[in-house]
């Protein structure tokens, strides 16, 4: 449930915001030096807070020269996602919200959260203002806080697997993208016989889908969702192209 204040940005889904809004940046206490005289040459140099900031965003951000890519559309995303074997990671907010800033800039740039969104997520950025494209995913909430955060199966782009609102710590967002994930490296064994027949073991409770590329560029589903009971299990491609390479995707 919403509480409705002036310190909460609110989106609607007709685009609109409460006429209330207050973004919120923190900002630190600026190091108060004191007076100082060209006969003070003793005092000891103190950095301001800004560059203090500066010197932890660059330690923040060391070994990712580049920042997260952020697709502009669904079909973009999809496209990405499909070709990569990878979910879709959704943030519909504003690029004027402190909250949406502070997730997409702060806690999907954090290394350990990185990690996690580069090995595993496609990541989507929908301007609320301007797109129609979250509505699906925003159904039922009425209003809410900014951001609107889904993670997407790209077999079925217009439903989520979850969705939340507002901010989350780096370690609960980064449990939550983690949840989604096999636990065990997904091994596919290949049997060849009038049709393609595809062996792999799977989780309880973990949906798989299966891609095929004749590239190793473009890739698109085969068959529909296979639901995992912690068996092994076999799964045909009956397609009759000479030749196929397969992938296979978990995710919960």
């Amino acid at each position: 449930m919403t509480t409705r204040s002036n310190k909460s940005l609110q989106a609607t889904r007709d685009g609109r915001s409460s006429s209330a809004i207050a973004d919120y940046v923190i900002r630190p206490a600026c190091l108060s030096s004191g007076r100082s005289t060209k006969k003070s040459i003793m005092k000891p140099f103190r950095p301001s807070a800004w560059m203090l900031a500066g010197v932890c965003f660059m330690i923040h951000l060391a070994g990712y020269a580049d920042p997260v890519v952020w697709q502009a559309t669904r079909a973009e995303a999809v496209e990405a996602a499909r070709n990569s074997g990878k979910l879709i990671l959704l943030l519909a907010g504003r690029e004027t919200c402190g909250n949406c800033q502070y997730m997409k800039y702060t806690v999907c740039e954090t290394p350990g959260v990185r990690q996690v969104i580069d090995a595993n997520y496609v990541c989507w950025f929908c301007p609320v203002d301007s797109s129609t494209e979250w509505y699906p995913y925003a159904d039922g909430l009425g209003s809410f806080t900014l951001p609107l955060m889904c993670v997407i199966d790209p077999g079925d782009s217009t439903k989520y697997l979850d969705r939340s609102t507002g901010t989350q710590s780096v370690s609960v967002f980064k449990d939550r993208l983690s949840s989604h994930l096999p636990t065990n490296p997904i091994t596919v064994t290949l049997l060849r016989a009038t049709s393609s027949r595809l062996r792999w073991a799977t989780e309880s409770q973990l949906q798989y889908r299966v891609l095929k590329s004749e590239d190793l560029i473009h890739w698109s589903f085969v068959g529909a969702v296979v639901l995992g009971d912690g068996s092994p299990i076999e799964f045909e491609d009956s397609s009759t192209a000479k030749q196929c390479f397969y992938r296979v995707m978990g995710f919960r």
